[in-house]
């Protein structure tokens, strides 16, 4: 079981259970998104698991967990699309 970190970095006040969502599972690689109950603070935290212990980097972000699903689940933006928004703006005048 992954522990996340247990207060929040603006408040300090403790993380509730409710107030972390995984966001994203791989193998040995999980992607929380937490909102401080409190102060509705919110990180992304990105934790890695391997042979040599545990690395966690932790992103305070505006977002918040339905902006990420959003991201996560739009469409790739291809190079064509670039050209495509690059070549309508530069007809604009």
């Amino acid at each position: 079981m992954i522990k996340i970190p247990d207060k929040c970095l603006q408040c300090g006040r403790a993380y509730r259970k409710k107030d972390a969502d995984l966001l994203s599972e791989g193998e040995n690689i999980f992607v929380f998104h937490v909102t401080c109950s409190y102060c509705k603070s919110s990180a992304v935290l990105n934790i890695a698991v391997g042979k040599e212990g545990v690395l966690s980097v932790v992103n305070l972000t505006d977002a918040g967990k339905g902006d990420l699903d959003k991201l996560r689940n739009d469409n790739v933006i291809s190079a064509d699309d670039v050209i495509e928004a690059y070549m309508s703006l530069k007809s604009i005048k």
